[in-house]
């Protein structure tokens, strides 16, 4: 099982459905409207914030590709 997917099986339904939704819109590439934010350091890399859930993505030329979803902690960002 990939850690993405192990993260959001730890999620209570509510958070998950949320994040599922988020995930969907990305893929899509309707990013309007999203608290959405790009990364210091990173050319292509994004992070939309949910509550307390991150979801890191890189977009470019061949796509986009979700890189991780997690908890914002001090290390969310490392």
């Amino acid at each position: 099982m990939h850690r993405i997917d192990k993260f959001l099986a730890r999620l209570d339904a509510g958070q998950r459905k949320r994040a599922l939704a988020i995930v969907e819109r990305i893929e899509r590439g309707a990013l309007s409207g999203l608290d959405l934010r790009k990364l210091a350091g990173a050319s292509d890399t994004y992070r939309v914030r949910v509550g307390r859930v991150r979801i890191k993505f890189s977009m470019d030329a061949s796509g986009i590709r979700i890189l991780d979803i997690s908890l914002r902690s001090e290390n969310t960002y490392k």
